[in-house]
This record gives C-alpha cells, structure tokens and sequence, in this order.
C-alpha cells in the first residue's frame, strides 16, 4: 500500500461521520435495547402466587415477631423477636416499591390488602411512593431538583452527611407529626394542606422535591381513605 492511499484512509477515519453512516450507532442501540426488553419481558411479569404468598408471609412472620418481642420473658428474647420481626416487616413493606410499577389490575386486590395489612399500621400508605417514585425514572426529573431520591451526597459539606442519617432514624417520629398532627389540622387550612401535600406526602429524601396534587379520581379517592386510616393508626401507636 503507498504512503498517499495510507494518509488517505487516515484522513478519511478522522472524518467525521455524517448523514446514514453517523445515526449507525443510535440505530445500533435501540435494535440492542429491543432486543434485551423482549428477551426479559417475561420477568417482568407479576406473578401473584408469588407475590401474595411473599408479602401475606413476610407480615405474618413480622407481627409475630413483634408480638413475641412485647411478651417474651427476657431480654434477649425479646432482641431477637424484634430484630425478626423489623426485616420481615421491612420485607413486606418494600412491596411499596412494586405498587408504584405494577399495572393496577396485575395482581387484583394487592393494593387494598397491602394498605390494609403494612401501608396504614406502618404509617406508610401507598401513595406515600405512588406518583413520587415515578419521577426518579423519567429522564426529564432524573437528576434534579424535581427527582425525589437524589441527593448529591458526595457533593456535599461533610457534616450533611451524618445529618442525613439522624434525619433518617426519626423518620418514624415524623410519619407521627405527619399523620397524628398535621393531618387533622390540614382539614381546618386549605394552605396547610397544599403544604403538607407538597412536603410531607411522600417517602423522599430530596427535601427540595415538591409533590404535586393528586389528579384523577382513583388517586383522590385513594387518598380519601388511607389518610383518615393513617391519621388513625398514627394514634393508636401514640
């Protein structure tokens, strides 16, 4: 091959691509992405076997252990029952995250049961994450101010950090004030209520994300039932 054939295929890859040649790439892409949505579409189909068995179980197996740890006759019993009895709850009321995703129909009665059995005794109704999730997944929120799980820790003073973790831990106490206080008194205050919808009605850790109104008739008819329940749970663990 002589020298000028070799300085123009050089000069002819340092070309930048252009027209048909330079969509190529994306082109590539999406045909992967296609391809690896339909080989794994059938994971993600929800099996309610699966899910029933999985969340009845991990709550029966947590209440027990919560019982066991108010009654047990030692010390180290009652440890025990209560260390079982938070993981299998923490297990049953990670099925929050799913009811954000799920399709309302895929598992028939999941919802009511779960709201009724984890979301209201734990303080943590569904639509504490349904609508607030979500938008950590759109492309558009990702990242930003309106992304309700994203916190540039790493980003951040060195003391926020630990302050985030304490702002963790009393987490319980603010589902209290949120539900056995605010609530009550957001019926009496249309401005309160606008702020404590847009504040404290969601599972966040983002504390400059604002959550919109409800919309719709199946959200606000959902709201109108859990929080009542909630606010009167939040009593009853007072």
């Amino acid at each position: 091959m002589s020298g000028s054939t070799t300085l123009e295929l050089q000069r002819a890859s340092n070309r930048p691509l252009s027209g048909e040649a330079a969509r190529t790439p994306a082109s590539d892409d999406k045909a992967m992405l296609k391809a690896a949505a339909d080989l794994t579409r059938d994971l993600n189909v929800a099996r309610p076997a699966i899910y029933w068995a999985d969340m009845i179980g991990s709550a029966a197996v947590g209440y027990a252990g919560l019982l066991l740890a108010i009654f047990a006759n030692s010390a180290l019993a009652a440890v025990a029952a209560g260390v079982v009895a938070v993981l299998a709850l923490y297990r049953a009321g990670s099925f929050i995250h799913e009811l954000t995703h799920i399709k309302p129909n895929a598992v028939p009665g999941f919802r009511l049961v779960w709201n009724l059995l984890i979301g209201i005794p734990l303080l943590v109704p569904s639509f504490m994450y349904e609508g607030v999730h979500n938008q950590h997944h759109a492309k558009r929120y990702y990242g930003t101010v309106n992304d309700p799980e994203y916190l540039p820790l790493a980003l951040m003073k060195p003391w926020t950090l630990p302050v985030f973790m304490v702002a963790a831990l009393l987490a319980p106490v603010g589902l209290l004030i949120r539900f056995g206080i605010l609530a009550p008194l957001s019926l009496l205050s249309p401005v309160l209520r606008d702020q404590v919808v847009a504040k404290y009605s969601g599972l966040q850790i983002n504390p400059q994300f604002r959550r919109p109104q409800p919309e719709g008739s199946s959200a606000v008819s959902g709201w109108r039932w859990k929080l009542p329940a909630a606010s009167g749970q939040s009593r009853c663990w007072r």
